[in-house]
């Protein structure tokens, strides 16, 4: 197995949209998100939003975009306008975007000022499979990218 195989799996996503909005959810858990609650996985009227969670007692919202292979940042940006516009109906206070895609820094900072007064908060890929490649997470990697919990010997 590769040593970026987290990161490979990720970019390469076959499994659709309702893993993706799963994962999203196990990777806004772990980075302290709380009342993280999906709308609708399976499919039918999200209201705007993949799903809704706080942070520090403020109400946000979560969008995830995972397509296969690397799109351009124009397909990046156009997706994350779109989900802006469609959360502004539930006047959040930030927007967290998840996405497989590879992202450069300056891309990243274009990302959050499309937002205008909802703060943006980006985990593209290289964030994502940070948080999953900790060991705290090893079942979830296996569950969502079957890449083998390896149990280390104390």
């Amino acid at each position: 197995m590769r040593i970026d195989e987290t990161h490979k799996r990720l970019l390469e996503w076959g499994y659709g949209q309702p893993p993706s909005e799963r994962l999203a959810a196990q990777v806004l858990d772990a980075e302290g998100y709380e009342d993280v609650d999906p709308s609708h996985p399976l499919g039918g009227p999200d209201d705007g939003r993949d799903g809704h969670c706080t942070r520090d007692g403020v109400d946000g919202v979560w969008a995830v975009y995972f397509p296969r292979g690397q799109q351009t940042f124009k397909d990046v940006a156009d997706k994350l306008k779109d989900d802006i516009a469609a959360a502004r109906k539930h006047n959040p206070n930030f927007l967290v975007f998840v996405t497989n895609q590879e992202l450069r820094l300056s891309e990243r900072t274009k990302l959050r000022a499309l937002g205008g007064d909802i703060d943006i908060e980006v985990f593209h890929n290289e964030r994502v499979a940070a948080v999953l490649d900790r060991p705290r997470m090893a079942q979830v990697r296996q569950q969502f990218l079957s890449i083998p919990a390896i149990a280390v010997a104390a």
